[in-house]
This record gives C-alpha cells, structure tokens and sequence, in this order.
C-alpha cells in the first residue's frame, strides 16, 4: 500500500515539473501568434512584391545544393536522377522585430505560401513537367529578416553522355537552377554546395567531384526587346562508372566466346563443325551487340567496346572463310587438279616444318611398300598365247614316229587331245592375266586418287594451321588496339 502511494506522489511531481518547465512554451506560442498578427495581419506585407524597401537593390539569394543519392543515370535517355537537399536564404525586409517585444523571440517557422519566394527553376529539367520544389513546405524567419527554406528533392536532368569509354567512362551532369522572372537587377543568385552528404545507394555509380558556377546570362525574349541579364548557377556532379557489373557479364563472354573460335581451328575437317561453331559464335556475338546498343544512346559516337565487338565479329567472319578455303582444300582430289610441284614443295619442306606438319615415318614406309609390290607385279609376264601353240605344234611332228603307222595315229591323237587342254589353259591363263593386269591398273590408278587426295588434306592442315596464327595475331592486335584506346583516368 506504501508503494503504490509512493508511486502515485512521484506522478504527481512529474507532471508539475513538466507543466511547470512548459509555461514558457506556452507564453511563447502566444508572442507567435502577436508576432505574426503584427507582420502578415496589418496590411503591410505582400508576399508578391519582392521583399525590398529600395526597388533599385537586388535581392541576393545564396543557394546551397547537397547531393544525397544518385538514384538512376540512364545512358538511353541521356537522363541524370539524384535526390538532393537543397537550401535557400535571403533577407526579407518586411519581416523584423525586436525580439525584447515578444519575449526573447528569435524565430519562427512559417508556411512557404505566405512569405516571399524567389521563382527559381531547373533550367535542364527532364522530367514529365517543371515541378515546384518548393511546395509544401516551410521556412524560418529571423529576426533579423533573414529566410532560410530547407527541403529534400528529387531531380531528374538531361546530361550529354560521352559513352566513349564505356563501360570506364566517367560522366559530368550539369544542374542549371536561375529565376525565371526576374532579371539580375531584382535577384542574384549565388550558389554553393558540396558533395560530402553523399550516401552511396548505387552500385553503379561513385561521386568523385563536384563543382559550383555561378554566372550571369543575356536573354532576349522578343527580337525587338533588349537583352535582360539573368544570374544562374550551375553544379556538376562528376560520377564514375563502376565497371563489375559490364565487365562480368559483357566483356568477359566476349571475350571467352572469341577464344572458342581460336579452338575451331583444331577441329579436324573431316568432323563437319568448323563451320557450324564460326556461325555460333558470331550469333552469340550478335546477341551481345544488341544487348550493348540497348544500353548506348543513339548517338554519331561509337563506344570503344562497340568498337571491340564489331571488330571480335569481324575476326570471327574471317574464321569462317578461313575454314571454307580449308575445307576446299581438304576435299579437292584429282578431278580438280594436281597439287603444283611448288606448292607440294612448299607444304612438305620449310613451311610444313616449321608448322610440324611433316609425314610420318610410318606413312612413308607404306608408300615404300606399295611400290615395291606393284614393281615386283609388274616384272611378272605370262607366255603369249601364240607361241605356245606353236611350241606345242612342233613338239607334236617331232613326237611322230615312223616304224608302225597305228602307232604314229593313236599317238598323234593322245598328241592333239593333249594339245587341245593345253590350250583351253592357256586360254583361261590368258583370261587371268588380263584381269590381273586390269586389277593392276584400276590399283595404281587408286593409289594415285589417294596420293592426289592426301597431298590436297596435307596442303589443307599446312594452310589451317598458318590461318590459326593469322587469327591469333590479329585477335592479340586487336586487343592491343582496344586497350589502348581506353582512357581510364
């Protein structure tokens, strides 16, 4: 029971503290309400007259511009969107007091609607309509007369892209902020600003500068009129690109899908692919191109990695025509053409040693072979057939004898008998080494098909692999030139 007194009194002291430390706050709200009477009640201010009890004197209005955030930077649109906290002060002359008649008064806030405004404006605005900065929102009136307006915004500007270096590239986008109204003799504007506040949200994009002009243009609205300065200032916001992104999912496919072609020329031309994989690389290619013209504006500049995969494309186009002319070789045979001896000589001796494309030492044992089979063939000749009827005639009248004439008969018969299966093997041997000679010829004119045959597949490797060095070349020639094309300070 003693707690819960002891509870209850130590509410009661809180809450005569609180009320009692509040009475200013309390007095003070009524010298605000008297203050304000007295400035915006009697008549005497006009929030569409230029605050300025001297119409000669300019007000001066000192701008200050805080990058926050870049929220987006589209290279397509050539469009630059940050959000920004800008503040505004001047001395409004209408608004002063002493602050001994309000109870130490000092300040107060106040509706933007019912002070005067400077009409400043984005002049390089890109979004959907001229949006007004200053809209619901409030300012602080000193004593003094000075007016300070304070709010965070969303800009969105136009900025030229230079996409030269892209994706290295580094980007200045101008924000231009001038009245509208009122000339340099009514308002002078004078900026300032800084980068400092500025909270990395994009993991694109990294403010490394930031620069404020203040400067005075001549306008003539009418041909007739006369020139009428106007005081503008303009910050530029320095931002460099953050490559990972780009270089992980367009430079370096690129790159590993030109080094596949590099492998087309190990393929053997029998397999059919050489072709096949020079067209799948250069659509994978095509693809990425369109994927980097999607992201680029449509300007007369080329980006530098534009620059690499037309090139890369290009490179790729001569891999095919190299495998045509290779498999033209390849297939070509006797029906074209020999192999020309200075051609022969040149894929057999230096170049198809310096290439290492000489035979092998079992090929050239077998061509070894070959001939001394078809030499020791050739040797071989059968007995015409004419002369061995003859033979055989003149052994049948040397064979007849003269003593009993049955016998020189039955002899002359078993003679002819004998003679005539002689010849009916001489005639079926004769059948025999005619298609033995046939075979012979239908061989030897085989082999040389075959010979004519490999010669063209050895000039077709030896001039494969003198294209695979060109392409090599030329694709390290490149990628010097695109390397040092690249400005990446």
């Amino acid at each position: 029971m003693k707690m819960k007194n002891l509870i209850f009194l130590l509410l009661i002291a809180v809450c005569s503290w609180v009320l009692l430390t509040q009475a200013k706050g309390v007095y003070s709200s009524e010298d605000h309400q008297r203050l304000r009477r007295n400035l915006f009640t009697t008549g005497k201010y006009d929030r569409s007259v230029r605050p300025v009890r001297n119409a000669s004197k300019a007000t001066l209005v000192e701008m200050q511009f805080f990058v926050a955030q870049v929220l987006d930077v589209d290279e397509r649109l050539e469009t630059f969107k940050i959000n920004a906290w800008l503040t505004m002060r001047w001395f409004d002359e209408y608004l002063t007091w002493d602050p001994d008649d309000y109870n130490g008064l000092t300040n107060f806030k106040i509706s933007k609607d019912i002070v005067w405004m400077p009409d400043l404006w984005l002049y390089n605005n890109a979004g959907s309509r001229y949006e007004d900065y200053t809209a619901n929102s409030i300012c602080s009136v000193y004593s003094n007369g000075r007016v300070v307006w304070q709010s965070p915004t969303i800009i969105t500007t136009h900025c030229s892209m230079d996409v030269t270096n892209f994706p290295f590239d580094y980007q200045e986008c101008p924000l231009t902020f001038g009245p509208w109204q009122h000339g340099a003799d009514e308002i002078t504007l004078n900026g300032t600003g800084s980068a400092e506040k500025y909270l990395r949200s994009s993991g694109e994009w990294e403010v490394i500068g930031f620069e404020t002009v203040s400067g005075r243009e001549d306008y003539v609205i009418y041909e007739d009129d006369t020139p009428v300065p106007y005081t503008f200032v303009e910050y530029s916001v320095k931002l460099h690109r953050i490559p990972t992104y780009f270089v992980f999912y367009l430079i370096m496919p690129c790159f590993l899908i030109s080094g596949t072609t590099f492998l087309s020329f190990f393929l053997p031309p029998e397999s059919g692919e050489k072709v096949s994989l020079g067209i799948t690389v250069l659509l994978s290619l095509t693809v990425f191109l369109l994927i980097v013209a999607e992201l680029l504006p449509p300007t007369d500049v080329v980006p530098i990695i534009g620059i690499y995969y037309a090139a890369t494309m290009v490179m790729v186009s001569l891999s095919l025509a190299m495998s045509v002319v290779v498999l033209n070789l390849h297939h070509r045979g006797p029906e074209t053409h020999q192999v020309p001896p200075w051609l022969r000589r040149i894929v057999h001796g230096r170049v198809g040693r310096l290439f290492m494309m000489r035979r092998t030492t079992k090929k050239r044992e077998y061509e070894t072979y070959r001939k001394r089979r078809w030499k020791a063939l050739s040797s071989i000749e059968m007995e015409p057939l004419d002369t061995a009827v003859n033979g055989w005639e003149d052994r049948l009248d040397n064979s007849m004898p003269s003593a009993n004439e049955l016998d020189t008969r039955k002899q002359l018969n078993a003679l002819r008998s004998a003679s005539s299966t002689r010849l009916r093997e001489i005639s079926l041997l004769e059948s025999i080494r005619e298609e033995f000679r046939l075979m012979r010829e239908l061989a030897l004119e085989k082999e040389k098909v075959e010979r004519c045959e490999n010669d063209w597949k050895q000039v077709a490797l030896v001039v494969d692999r003198i294209f695979m060095v060109i392409f090599f070349l030329g694709m390290l020639s490149t990628m010097f030139f695109i390397v040092l094309q690249f400005n990446f300070n």
